[in-house]
């Protein structure tokens, strides 16, 4: 079944995902901590890319790929990449978001009650000895009743506000384009945005990283917000300007954050926010469960061929 491809594989991904490669030609791989730089030295002989979204793709690698017809990226975000060149040059990417919604979608609820329970900082109590139960600063506040904000009802959006359901929570959500189909099929109802600000609870993140949607959330839209509120971020790291974060997290007009993405990572240890106690930090983790990683490896590579498939049969 060989078909003679070349794909290179930037970032390691599931063996299930190679082994489908594999079977349609051959499978260059770049191993953890590569760069673009180390993707030029290959891309003159590759039809394909398969990128997790850690290595920028800048227009210097597209360019000098001249065999290469089709990305395709693990995950939902296509901000690593020059798109519009791609575009330019005719190169597909593809994408297999359905594989990895579940998961960060459970990740997200995981956060959130993470956050509202203050679960880590009791984990770190008790590895220290401490009992304190009645009255202190581990007493958290329940998730039923609260008011949740979910900004962008894409399928992860969707599947957050499916899970969300079942605590018995109010959920009102944002995106540019309304869905009253949804609306009603999710119990879920749409506000504008910075109404979703004034009135959340919790506001959950679901929305991709656009020239419109970086630093979406600053020092004004956290000035409109509830005092106490609670912020969630599982899409991408630069929606929210960390600097305007930090200080409505030292001022307590947000009570707390649980941050799985950020403007640079790996996040350092220097980050200010690694200092703050009232923040759950993770390195982008929410897509990365065992059976995410091998579902989303098979979907992306079988993507990937019928993509390169395609190109090759049609005139």
């Amino acid at each position: 079944m060989n078909e003679g491809f070349t794909f290179l594989v930037i970032e390691p991904i599931h063996p299930s995902g190679i082994r489908v490669l594999e079977r349609y030609g051959r499978v260059i791989k770049l191993g953890s901590g590569a760069s673009w730089r180390d993707v030029l030295k290959f891309c003159g002989e590759v039809d394909a890319f398969i990128s997790r979204g850690f290595v920028k793709l800048p227009r210097e690698v597209l360019e000098a790929s001249k065999r290469l017809k089709v990305i395709g990226i693990h995950g939902v975000g296509v901000d690593h990449i020059d798109v519009d060149f791609a575009v330019e040059k005719g190169i597909r990417i593809v994408r297999a978001p359905e594989a990895q919604t579940d998961s960060v979608a459970e990740f997200t609820v995981g956060l959130i009650l993470s956050l509202l329970r203050k679960i880590p900082l009791a984990d770190i109590a008790v590895r220290r000895g401490e009992w304190n139960k009645k009255y202190g600063p581990l007493v958290g506040s329940e998730l039923m009743g609260k008011t949740v904000g979910i900004l962008g009802l894409g399928q992860i959006g969707r599947a957050v506000a499916e899970r969300l359901r079942g605590f018995k929570t109010t959920i009102i959500y944002y995106k540019r384009n309304r869905n009253p189909e949804l609306e009603n099929l999710l119990g879920v109802r749409y506000v504008s945005f910075n109404e979703l600000l004034k009135t959340s609870d919790i506001i959950s993140i679901h929305v991709p990283l656009t020239r419109e949607t970086y630093h979406m959330i600053s020092f004004k839209e956290f000035e409109m917000m509830k005092d106490g509120v609670y912020i969630v971020n599982t899409a991408r790291g630069a929606v929210i300007d960390e600097k305007a974060l930090y200080q409505a997290l030292v001022s307590g007009k947000v009570a707390g954050a649980a941050l799985d993405v950020f403007e640079l990572e790996p996040l350092s240890p220097d980050n200010p926010l690694t200092k703050l106690d009232n923040v759950i930090l993770t390195p982008h983790l929410a897509a990365s469960a065992k059976e995410t990683l091998e579902r989303l490896a098979v979907a992306v590579a079988e993507k990937v061929i019928q993509a390169l498939q395609e190109c090759t049969t049609s005139p």
